[in-house]
């Protein structure tokens, strides 16, 4: 029998279970929604602590979304954001050093929904990233490789970017995998620097990490059968959600 004293309280336990399930539904069919992810552990736990345990429930995501999907990815447009994601990692870790929770959630909140805002004006958004596609490249790459960071809100970010590129449903999916496991375990080195993982939650997240696989079969079953216009909504819905949970938890 395992020591009870190894593992956290049982409805501590169980709500890590629904965040696990939800991690790997989010993974394999609405990529965008990782600073939801972050805002509601954060309802639960430190701020801190609580972008610490999203990350490890990220990473486990991460493996089966590219499992299912790493075939779809567009290498080409991933090869060229790994510069401008490096330095706004780098900018975050910055950040995350010197701001405190409150002006955090408000600095990313407002970002992920200015980006939805603008989305009427996508055609023209779309013609000038086509027009300038390195500014608008680089843009992009950087503001996510801050905001994954500093709130694992990159998601909010790269679902306008790769809306703009108009890459259906299957391409956004592939390519959003391979970009999210570069940069979770690019932050890696961040999070264990400024001590955001606590020893103490290992053996529960390790345990629930099944239940991640298990919501990706979910989430892959839901990416079948959406139609595409609907995934664009629902990716600006949700977004959009996370962005005003951001602003009002700050």
């Amino acid at each position: 029998m395992m020591p009870t004293q190894l593992l956290l309280a049982p409805e501590l336990l169980l709500f890590l279970a629904c965040i696990a399930l939800f991690t790997g539904f989010i993974k394999a069919g609405l990529p965008s929604l990782g600073a939801l992810l972050s805002a509601t552990v954060a309802l639960v736990f430190p701020a801190r602590e609580a972008l610490g345990i999203t990350l490890l429930f990220l990473l486990i995501g991460d493996t089966a979304a590219v499992a299912m999907y790493w075939r779809l990815a567009h290498w080409q447009e991933l090869r060229k954001m790994l510069l401008p994601v490096l330095l706004g990692i780098v900018v975050g870790g910055v950040l995350l050093a010197l701001l405190d929770n409150r002006s955090l959630g408000l600095t990313i909140g407002a970002v992920v929904l200015l980006l939805v805002a603008l989305e009427p004006l996508r055609p023209r958004l779309t013609a000038l990233a086509l027009a300038h596609p390195r500014a608008a490249r680089s843009l992009s790459g950087s503001l996510a490789g801050m905001a994954t960071t500093i709130g694992n809100a990159a998601g909010s970010i790269l679902a306008i970017y790769f809306l703009v590129l108009k890459l259906d449903k299957r391409a956004f999916i592939g390519t959003g995998s391979i970009f999210f496991l570069f940069v979770n375990v690019a932050k890696l080195p961040i999070f264990i620097g400024q001590g955001m993982f606590h020893a103490e939650n290992f053996l529960s997240i390790a345990l629930m990490a099944p239940l991640v696989y298990a919501g990706a079969i979910f989430g892959r079953r839901f990416l079948e059968w959406i139609p595409q216009l609907w995934f664009n909504r629902a990716v600006l819905f949700f977004t959009a959600v996370a962005g005003l949970w951001l602003l009002l938890g700050a």
